[in-house]
């Protein structure tokens, strides 16, 4: 694998789903901050944020949960999932010591030709990163749960609604792991797995997905981001995978800085019916 093109996170989430408590955003949801606002006042807010994530943390009356989450990002050039990079998506996901929710963003699933960046969207490579995830992810307990698929996504985006799909489930019930969200806009995708028992064991809910085309004229699908929010217990998580432009001339740092403006105040996840009238992230810096 080029490990210059991959990168990988894992991280252990507790001190979460506080049902009756939220802690201060200092970041003022959706507004970006502009860099002029006082060094001392801001450091003060952040140390009272801190003080008060401690006393939740110590109140007996907020329960815990920990939440083990990969999160993992890879520009595969332009190659197709079927055949080595088989492989090499076994050895990335390091199925030995599994996490509890897999997210999983590609850069350039497809080349980036005039065909693909001007043309309608074609489901098939995210349809094929999707089987070959779900094979690996379940394939370890035995369960071949996408070999074959019976019902293959057929569409470029997929959220998890909360009930089971018949065009979306998988033909083996035993798999471990459920996709929950997937989006793609020309090369750039993500996808978004968890566990099955946590299903049963979390209220999932409000999975969205969005996506922004911020690369030629700043407009079109060649550079932008793709993006998921899932609510677990009640919090909101936001996971984002983005290509942006590249280069190391005068101007392509500029180039870059504007899409991640771009990316932060055009990303906006639909409202739906079931959100009721409680409060819902609409943008990322919305989200915990």
């Amino acid at each position: 694998m080029d490990s210059e093109n991959q990168s990988t996170r894992t991280w252990r989430f507790s001190r979460w789903f506080t049902r009756n408590h939220k802690i201060p955003d200092p970041f003022h949801l959706s507004e970006l901050s502009d860099g002029s606002e006082d060094e001392g006042d801001r450091d003060e807010y952040m140390d009272d944020v801190f003080v008060q994530s401690m006393e939740m943390e110590m109140d007996p009356c907020i329960s815990t949960n920990e939440l083990r989450i990969f999160v993992g990002t890879w520009n595969v050039a332009g190659r197709s999932p079927v055949g080595s990079l088989a492989v090499d998506l076994d050895e990335w996901l390091n199925l030995r010591d599994a996490a509890d929710v897999y997210v999983i963003g590609f850069q350039e699933i497809v080349p980036l030709k005039a065909r693909t960046v001007l043309g309608t969207e074609d489901p098939t490579e995210a349809t094929n990163w999707n089987q070959l995830i779900g094979k690996t992810l379940n394939d370890k307990d035995g369960c071949p749960a996408l070999t074959p698929m019976l019902n293959p996504t057929v569409s470029d985006s997929y959220h998890y609604g909360g009930q089971p799909s018949v065009q979306h489930e998988e033909p083996n019930q035993c798999s471990r792991y459920k996709l929950m969200a997937s989006k793609k806009m020309v090369g750039v995708f993500i996808s978004v797995w968890m566990k099955r028992e946590l299903l049963k064991r979390y209220r999932i809910s409000r999975v969205k997905v969005c996506s922004v085309a911020c690369g030629i004229m700043g407009y079109l699908g060649n550079k932008g981001s793709v993006s998921v929010s899932i609510s677990i217990e009640g919090t909101n998580f936001c996971f984002i995978a983005a290509h942006l432009a590249s280069g190391e001339k005068r101007g392509d740092e500029g180039r870059r800085n504007h899409q991640v403006s771009e990316i932060f105040r055009r990303t906006i996840f639909p409202r739906l019916p079931q959100d009721g009238g409680s409060p819902h992230p609409l943008t990322i810096l919305g989200h915990e």
